[in-house]
């Protein structure tokens, strides 16, 4: 009798265990991190570089291609300081031919770059090459980019910005290990991003370029720009600098300097780009 009341109890408490490591792995995901005690909220993926979560999708999925990561990695560069924000222009029919249409940039002088990695020095000398009186103007570098020459500067310096890339990624030791557990993180840190929970009250300027950046490098930037278009206010998205530059599509001299390559007769606009250095 004793006995069977001992079994009873015995497999009263397996069930127990087995019942709560189910809710445990279930609703209290732990940490990728070496860390056992901590407890997993999207928040933490932002210890990760975006350059490298894009990387790591790639890598690991269907994600189209890197260039998402060049641009991430620029505006990454802005939201640490090594490039400042300058201005930009209200609409596309403001972009001209010269150096004095926006949205601009130029390079912190002030902030020394030795600790930045190989790939982060790629943009920052790709972008010192436009460099005009201390400013840059990004809708100067597409058009540029329409000629030959210095497309062909360009995918120079992209392809050496991958390699950079991909060595940091490879170095990586946490990227090589298992991946089922970081992907299902990784998903719900897109939910996060996205802003599709979002409200003014949560939410500041430099959340905003936080993650429109991240947004970017996942692939999401177009779901993020629509949610914060919808749940924020206006003033909210004036003072994000990230949102302005993709607002007008200040980063589309990434695409034009792959399709420059390809679309543009060797000499053309050969007069924009014989005065620079590389």
């Amino acid at each position: 009798m004793e006995f069977n009341v001992l079994l009873e109890v015995f497999f009263i408490l397996l069930v127990i265990i087995f019942v709560s490591y189910v809710v445990y792995a279930k609703y209290i995901k732990k940490s990728s991190s070496n860390d056992s005690n901590f407890i997993f909220t999207p928040k933490y993926m932002f210890n990760y570089s975006p350059e490298l979560l894009n990387t790591y999708l790639n890598e690991k999925t269907d994600l189209n291609g890197y260039k998402n990561g060049f641009k991430a990695t620029l505006l990454d560069l802005i939201n640490k300081n090594y490039i400042i924000f300058s201005n930009t222009t209200n609409s596309n029919s403001a972009k001209t031919n010269n150096h004095f249409s926006g949205p601009f940039v130029k390079i912190n002088k002030k902030k020394s770059i030795n600790k930045l990695k190989a790939y982060e020095l790629d943009v920052i000398n790709f972008l010192k090459r436009y460099d005009k009186k201390g400013v840059i103007s990004l809708y100067f570098i597409e058009d540029d980019l329409k000629n030959l020459k210095a497309s062909k500067k360009f995918e120079s310096r992209y392809n050496s910005w991958e390699k950079h890339l991909k060595n940091e990624y490879s170095n990586n030791k946490f990227f090589r290990g298992d991946s089922t557990e970081f992907m299902d993180e990784l998903d719900d840190f897109k939910s996060y991003v996205s802003g599709q929970d979002i409200t003014n009250a949560d939410i500041s300027p430099d959340d905003v370029n936080q993650f429109l950046v991240y947004g970017l490098a996942l692939g999401i930037e177009k779901k993020t720009m629509e949610n914060f278009e919808k749940y924020l206010d206006e003033n909210t998205l004036k003072n994000s600098e990230i949102y302005q530059i993709i607002k007008v599509n200040g980063l589309n001299f990434v695409e034009q300097g792959f399709k420059g390559l390809y679309l543009v007769k060797p000499g053309q606009h050969d007069s924009n780009t014989d005065v620079y250095g590389y």
